[in-house]
């Protein structure tokens, strides 16, 4: 979640009509999977879990795969950087990832905006977006040191 907000239904809804797709009950199921899971979850992780519910493995890959392009789902690297998928508000976000146990704080603030018209201006480049991870140790497993 971004925030600290849950993504809502409504904001999948307009999101997916927008891209001309429609709300299947399989596209829901994976969706709300991972609005379950706020520090996030990988998509293989998904899928086992949502085959006890009948969606198929292509299908996670594929709802996943379009809820990202959407801007819905944001991918990250956790601390064996392996993929993760976190529910998002539609905008950009960025991640805090701890590098001990892989949880994922997603966060909005960003100042890398302005960077980035000075990259198109600089370059002649058309920036389509941007990524940003930080990683560090959180809260619970410095605890545990």
């Amino acid at each position: 979640m971004v925030d600290g907000k849950r993504p809502t239904r409504e904001e999948l809804v307009r999101a997916l009509r927008a891209a001309g797709v429609r709300l299947t009950p399989q596209r829901e199921a994976v969706w709300n999977w991972f609005v379950e899971r706020p520090s996030g979850a990988g998509v293989a992780e998904a899928a086992r879990a949502l085959a006890t519910r009948g969606v198929g493995l292509a299908t996670v890959y594929r709802t996943v795969a379009l809820l990202e392009e959407l801007g819905l789902l944001r991918r990250f690297h956790d601390a064996c950087g392996e993929h993760r998928y976190v529910a998002a508000r539609p905008g950009h976000g960025h991640a805090l990832v701890c590098r001990v146990c892989g949880r994922a704080v997603p966060f909005e603030a960003c100042a890398l905006d302005l960077l980035e018209r000075l990259l198109a201006v600089e370059t002649g480049f058309v920036v389509e977006g941007h990524s940003l991870e930080v990683y560090g140790v959180c809260p619970g497993c410095q605890e545990e040191k």
